[in-house]
């Protein structure tokens, strides 16, 4: 395959966004090969910390190729940004669905094409983002794939295109018998709503989101109704809108803490060429049509399935991974030392055959994976007659008496290292160290109210 960009290419594309591990790129070049495509490339940590650790030359470490070894395509690949392609075309594609996922294709790019992107973007990132982490120069090859805030691929589209790009995060309550009794309120507070307040303790957001996971996966009307009004009130990095392209609600790497009336004003005025309604009512049909369209689609429920592969919990899981790796575990001498709780529980994880440990990790980095991916869904307003002879899903707004088709997709299926593991237990235990905290300070609050009130 030849090199398909140089460095005179580089001003083509233009700054979308990024995650930890990718920046996004969108064309704003005139190439019909590239017209509504953007790329994903991979960046390197400032610091240089990047140690894989026993790696063979496409990135993946000894351990994670026997957790992958089903799939020969991609621990034979010698290419890195190859194997994040395959890990979605084979792994992640065929779980959530074929219609939509896009795991698009690779692209050979010159070493001073991703030079010249770096001097390019460098300042319209986030300077957190900026400071962390730059385009890894090192790469050979980018990943191109469909920009999905668009609705036609390859020419110019004369009806403009509403997308909005949705992180449910994890939409179910735990009940591995592996949660330790101190951590129980896992079993009946949402993740999102603990990690909402590590977040706000360490100053990551201003406010805490009113937003209920659980309600978005409910499969209730109401209660997704309600998800989409809340993710729209405190958009943070869950919620953003495009318009042909363009971010015109949301952040673009931190995200957006609260809407305020002024960004709301502007967001009506944007909506009206979308959404032939009055003017203060559109924002509100908005939030109805992303509520109707999620509720009708159903996709969220093959992501709940999928996000339900972690049966035991990192509590559980952490423990087959000191087994996988061939080391003494470390959390298991961490209750030891502290006391809190007993190893006797772990050690039905520690003597199962390592067949299912794999097994075990696997479904939990599949499941990682699920959690923190997002859903983009794109419009286009149509009528009635062009909607039922269209190729796509269509939806009758009936409080705006319009029609709209719309196509959905799962992006950011990246493959999470298994590494990780040790860090999502550490997470996990400042999250309920933060919370629980929390917790014991509103109810000694509450104990001296009442004390005073008795007097």
């Amino acid at each position: 395959m030849e090199i398909g960009l140089e460095p005179k290419d580089a001003v083509d594309w233009s700054y979308r966004g990024e995650g930890a591990v990718n920046l996004v790129l969108a064309y704003t070049g005139s190439s019909p090969s590239f017209l509504g495509k953007m790329m994903r490339i991979q960046k390197m940590p400032n610091d240089g910390k990047e140690d894989n650790g026993n790696t063979s030359g496409n990135g993946l470490t000894s351990h994670e190729k026997v957790i992958w070894g089903e799939c020969k395509e991609l621990v034979s690949c010698q290419n890195k940004e190859i194997v994040e392609f395959l890990f979605v075309k084979h792994v992640m594609r065929p779980l959530l669905g074929h219609k939509h996922v896009n795991p698009g294709m690779r692209l050979l790019v010159a070493k001073e094409f991703l030079e010249s992107v770096e001097n390019i973007v460098t300042s319209q990132r986030p300077s957190w983002r900026a400071d962390a982490a730059s385009v890894d120069t090192n790469r050979n090859s980018v990943l191109l794939m469909d920009d999905l805030t668009l609705f036609a691929h390859g020419r110019v589209e004369d009806k403009p295109c509403l997308s909005v790009e949705i992180k449910p995060k994890c939409g179910f309550l735990p009940s591995s018998s592996f949660i330790a009794e101190e951590n129980v309120i896992k079993k009946s507070i949402t993740r999102f709503e603990m990690h909402q307040v590590l977040k706000l303790h360490d100053n990551e957001i201003s406010e805490i989101s009113e937003y209920d996971p659980l309600d978005l996966f409910s499969g209730s009307k109401d209660r997704i109704h309600k998800a989409i009004r809340a993710l729209y009130a405190t958009p943070q990095n869950n919620f953003r809108v495009f318009l042909n392209g363009s971010l015109v609600f949301g952040g673009l790497g931190g995200g957006t803490c609260k809407t305020t009336s002024k960004v709301e004003q502007d967001f009506e005025h944007l909506l009206k060429d979308i959404i032939k309604t009055k003017d203060g009512s559109r924002a509100n049909h908005f939030i109805e049509l992303v509520a109707e369209t999620v509720y009708t689609s159903g996709v969220l429920d093959h992501l709940l399935d999928v996000q339900k592969l972690d049966k035991y919990n990192i509590e559980g899981a952490v423990h087959v991974y000191y087994d996988l790796i061939n080391q003494p575990c470390r959390v298991c001498k961490e209750l030891e030392k502290s006391k809190t709780s007993s190893t006797s529980q772990f050690s039905s994880m520690h003597s199962i055959p390592m067949a299912e440990k794999v097994n075990v990790l696997k479904e939990f980095l599949i499941s990682a994976t699920a959690k923190d991916c997002s859903v983009m869904i794109s419009f286009r307003s149509t009528d009635a007659v062009i909607s039922r002879s269209s190729s796509h899903s269509n939806l009758h707004l009936e409080s705006a008496k319009q029609e709209f088709d719309y196509k959905v997709h799962f992006i950011d299926l990246d493959m999470r290292p298994l590494k990780k593991m040790e860090v999502y237990y550490e997470l996990d235990k400042k999250i309920m160290n933060t919370y629980l905290e929390m917790v014991k300070k509103k109810e000694a609050r509450g104990e001296r109210r009442a004390q005073r009130q008795c007097f």
